[in-house]
């Protein structure tokens, strides 16, 4: 039994660094030389690679076999970002302060956001992925096409970023973590 645990951990492992590197399942097959079906089964847990196997993999994902085994952390693998720091930026009329690589990261995006008080016509997002709206301080409504939610203080949203949406503040100050996942 312990095993099929160690063999669920270990494909999540190579799922992640697989996708944190923008490699298909297609890429690294044809870098491998295994079968894109073999490669499945093992991100799920469902087979167990050989010491070959597993060093074909690492060599293909430029990451060490102890990261693989989750015994090393990659550098940059840990994100810290200090209190301090003050990076704001004006993105859509909105104070936005970055907290995450963004761009650089591996499809995960946080922000700190402080809406306007108007939803701007023209400023709609949509996006893929999942995007998750925690109101920090204020209150704040975010529109979608025929519905208007209102959120206070502590409340959680999670929707679909396909759904075009726009957030405005409905109090003299609002704050908004908001983290977007692409996958």
């Amino acid at each position: 039994m312990a095993a099929a645990g160690s063999s669920q951990v270990l494909g999540k492992r190579v799922r992640s660094i697989r996708r944190r590197g923008g490699i298909t399942l297609d890429k690294l097959a044809e870098a491998t030389g295994l079968n894109k079906g073999y490669l499945s089964r093992i991100e799920s847990g469902e087979k167990t690679p050989s010491i070959g196997t597993l060093l074909k993999l690492a060599e293909a994902l430029k990451v060490s076999t102890a990261q693989l085994f989750g015994e090393e952390i990659a550098k940059g693998d840990i994100q810290i970002v200090r209190a301090h720091r003050s990076d704001r930026v004006r993105r859509n009329k909105y104070d936005v302060v970055p907290l995450s690589r963004g761009a650089d990261g591996d499809g995960l995006k946080a922000f700190l956001l402080r809406p306007t008080a108007g939803f701007v016509a023209d400023r709609r997002a949509e996006h893929a992925g999942t995007e998750a709206v925690y109101v920090v301080e204020g209150t704040i409504e975010v529109q979608f096409t025929k519905q208007l939610v209102q959120l206070s203080a502590g409340d959680f949203m999670q929707f679909p970023g396909h759904l075009t949406h726009q957030i405005r503040k409905t109090a003299a100050e609002a704050t908004v973590l908001v983290i977007v996942s692409e996958e």
